[in-house]
């Protein structure tokens, strides 16, 4: 089992997941008042609250991940996740910029 290989992969899943999480969350969050005062309340800032948060996202799926896979990545594997990756960040920047281009 090939461990750089595997944590690679598990990075790159936490970073699916964290880029996924973090659109859903600023939208959520400007959106229901009651989301954003609970993370001013908790966290003395929404903005630190969303990033601790998404931080969190990142490392307990990274976690997860690398559990879960056991394999070495091959060249479809790679080039499977790089284009996860890549799908994940204009989807999350579309999320992102189209909720402020309509609600903002």
């Amino acid at each position: 089992m090939d461990r750089a290989g595997r944590f690679t992969v598990a990075s790159a899943v936490g970073y699916v997941v964290a880029a996924l999480f973090n659109a859903i969350l600023d939208v959520v969050k400007e959106s229901v008042k009651a989301v954003n005062a609970w993370l001013t309340t908790t966290f003395g800032h929404h903005w630190i609250g969303h990033g601790v948060l998404v931080v969190l996202s990142f490392v307990i799926a990274t976690a997860l991940a690398a559990l879960v896979y056991r394999g070495t990545p091959t060249d479809s594997t790679i080039r499977k996740i790089t284009i996860a990756v890549l799908a994940t960040t204009i989807v999350s920047v579309l999320i992102i910029a189209t909720f402020y281009t309509t609600h903002g």
